[in-house]
């Protein structure tokens, strides 16, 4: 059996290029992107990539069902994304639940619309196999921007699935005219204000669909529900221990498949009760993540909370806050010691969070998601670490080892990350503001030059001066045999 690769942002393609290869027998592999390094770590493991199709797709009930149709990838939020096989029999049985469960109020001629990708299992079932298997329509494409979904959601009968990250982010300013009929979210907890917004804006409540890359959909919720009710056909139960334990027929074995998820039961529905995998050893005390994100949650200063774990020679806990408007009037400082306070009762000292991040939202990546590489690239150093060689009134010298953990290098030329000029002109301003007296703010700059590009692991020293009766500060970064930069900065 062949294991070939797909990737496209056309959806019709995606769909006819999937269908096809099913029919000839194929497993295909759907990455979360295309570029360059995600290319290169699949070369191993696949056969190549599918070319796309554009024909009409072959009888669905003519495929295989026993077929390892495709292979997904988990987003990575608490570790290294994983592989996930899946049967076409655990797709189909899926989409059977989803029509079960949400598909009496969707007339034939419902299209869907979406802000999520089809690369990954939510977006696959909800905007690829679910349209597809039910006859209704699918979109071309995932949408970026309100004024397109707007126009999208009017054009006929429409069911919007989307993520918390981009719910989060609609238009308040007026209820737009649509004819849609329902709103699916996925990939995180909805925040009750997002899921009111939604209702305000588009006439409905989301549906909230609770799952994984594993189980597939287990259990929904709507509006300020906080219990979730299992899909049609999903048996759920606790363990011994309190973990969610699921079996439904898109699993691959007839069996009760444990989770990691902590839950508390009422009735059929259940609660969710944090994640037992989220627990860090910090000097051989153990402390739940998601204990510490509920404690500074229920202090009203902030609408979203997430804590990692920041490795080193000393594991350091770091919190990323989204702050409420009552936080953000508060002096930084102010705010961090009251989150502090809220923790001391919970935690042992050894173990509450030291650093502080407080962004206007938490970082998603494509899928809307919010995976722990993007929190913890939140506290890359923001600069390298200066070896002073000299440091005089009016010339200095420092040396630098360009380490690939910089935060100017996350996400800056992916393929070959490089150090920005205006990174080289930040770190030489902020370096001579530490040895000369320079005051007045910046006027121009003079003479500029970048002549080498600037990589990790290049070691560079930065040659420093500064005039003052021409208030001048002058630069230049060589090494490796080369100049990357130089220039001179003036000041009022």
């Amino acid at each position: 059996m062949k294991r070939l690769a797909l990737f496209t942002d056309d959806r019709a393609a995606f769909a006819a290029t999937l269908f096809h290869a099913w029919a000839d027998g194929v497993q295909v592999v759907l990455p979360g992107d295309d570029l360059p390094a995600t290319r290169a770590a699949l070369q191993p493991h696949i056969d190549g990539w599918l070319p796309l199709v554009r024909a009409p797709l072959p009888a669905p009930g003519a495929l295989d069902r026993s077929l390892p149709g495709v292979v997904v990838f988990t987003s990575g939020s608490t570790g290294a994304p994983a592989a996930i096989g899946k049967q076409l029999r655990q797709l189909f049985d899926e989409v059977a639940t989803l029509e079960a469960t949400f598909g009496a109020g969707l007339p034939a001629e419902t299209r869907f619309v979406s802000t999520v990708s089809h690369q990954h299992i939510y977006g696959l079932l909800f905007t690829v196999l679910w349209p597809v298997l039910s006859g209704r329509q699918l979109a071309p494409r995932r949408l970026e921007y309100p004024e397109e979904l707007e126009r999208d959601l009017a054009a006929g009968p429409s069911v919007l699935v989307s993520s918390p990250a981009h719910l989060k982010r609609l238009p308040d300013a007026r209820a737009w005219t649509t004819q849609t009929r329902a709103v699916f979210s996925s990939g995180g907890p909805l925040p009750p204000e997002a899921s009111a917004l939604a209702r305000q804006v588009l006439g409905h409540a989301p549906y909230e669909v609770f799952g994984s890359s594993e189980t597939g959909g287990v259990a929904w919720r709507q509006g300020a529900s906080s219990a979730w009710r299992p899909l049609a056909g999903v048996q759920v139960r606790a363990s011994a221990d309190g973990l969610l334990e699921v079996r439904s027929p898109h699993l691959l074995e007839d069996a009760f498949f444990t989770t990691a998820d902590r839950v508390d039961f009422d009735g059929s529905d259940f609660r969710l009760l944090g994640r037992s995998d989220r627990i860090a050893k910090i000097e051989e005390k153990r402390v739940s993540l998601d204990l510490l994100e509920r404690t500074c949650l229920a202090t009203g200063l902030l609408r979203e909370a997430r804590v990692v774990a920041l490795p080193g020679p000393r594991v350091t806990l770091a919190l990323v806050g989204v702050p409420t408007d009552e936080a953000k009037a508060l002096p930084r400082k102010v705010l961090i010691e009251k989150l502090k306070r809220s923790v001391h009762e919970v935690v042992e000292p050894v173990a509450r969070p030291r650093r502080f991040r407080f962004p206007e939202a938490l970082p998603v990546d494509e899928r809307g998601k919010t995976p722990e590489a993007l929190l913890t690239a939140l506290f890359a150093p923001e600069r390298p670490e200066p070896t002073w060689i000299s440091r005089g009134a009016e010339e200095a010298e420092l040396r630098l080892l360009i380490s690939p953990d910089l935060r100017v290098l996350q996400g800056h030329f992916p393929e070959v990350p490089v150090v920005p000029g205006v990174a080289q002109l930040d770190w030489a301003v902020a370096w001579a503001r530490e040895v000369f007296p320079m005051t007045g703010a910046f006027t121009r700059l003079e003479a500029l030059k970048f002549q080498a590009l600037m990589v990790p692991g290049h070691r560079v020293t930065l040659t420093l001066g500064w005039q003052t009766a021409k208030r001048s500060l002058s630069f230049r970064y060589t090494g490796e045999g080369r100049t990357y930069s130089s220039g001179r900065v003036v000041f009022a």
